[in-house]
């Protein structure tokens, strides 16, 4: 009854712990051909998708976000963050980070290609967490120099990023109540 892409969007679930596994080349190819495949506004494709997998250069990402968190003003939350070990992309071998021109769209496109990363990366047995929190490393004008000393150029905004790799721990994918269906016939 189900088709396979059905069955990926209802078996994928937020993993926050990844094994200590280097995704294979041939899969992060595929994921780059999903990143650049999303659709975008009047054809814009004005996004960048930043994949990092080196490991201290995504150790250096963690630590940009709990800073960018402390310059916020919310230490509270970056000392929680540092008591679970500090990780925010959760050890895993690929962060991907979306960054756009800010625009009319921009955002909503972002949301469309993180979301073929997470569909994309599961069918290829790999499992996900979509990320809001890096926003924080890549804010304000540390941030832009941050984002550029890692390639992504001038102008670009983040809009959302995605850890992706091996998972480490189960989790069910949540539960859904149909009462959020407004049906209109």
């Amino acid at each position: 009854m189900l088709n396979s892409v059905i069955e990926t969007v209802l078996s994928r679930s937020s993993i926050r712990a990844y094994a200590d596994r280097p995704i294979e080349e041939a899969k992060l190819a595929e994921l780059k051909k999903a990143a650049l495949a999303s659709p975008t506004a009047m054809n814009r494709q004005d996004q960048r998708f930043l994949f990092v997998t080196n490991r201290e250069a995504i150790d250096k990402i963690d630590e940009a976000v709990i800073e960018g968190i402390i310059a916020s003003g919310n230490a509270a939350f970056a000392e929680r963050i540092r008591s679970r070990g500090g990780k925010t992309i959760y050890n895993a071998p690929l962060f991907v980070g979306i960054f756009a021109k800010p625009a009319r769209f921009s955002a909503v496109d972002a949301g469309i290609a993180v979301q073929d990363l997470a569909l994309g990366a599961k069918s290829l047995g790999l499992d996900s967490v979509i990320l809001g929190m890096p926003d924080a490393a890549f804010s304000g004008e540390k941030g832009h120099a941050f984002a550029a000393s890692l390639g992504v150029p001038e102008g670009f905004e983040f809009m959302i990023g995605i850890a992706i790799g091996y998972k480490a721990t189960e989790k069910e994918p949540h539960e859904w109540d149909e009462s959020h269906i407004i049906e209109v016939k």
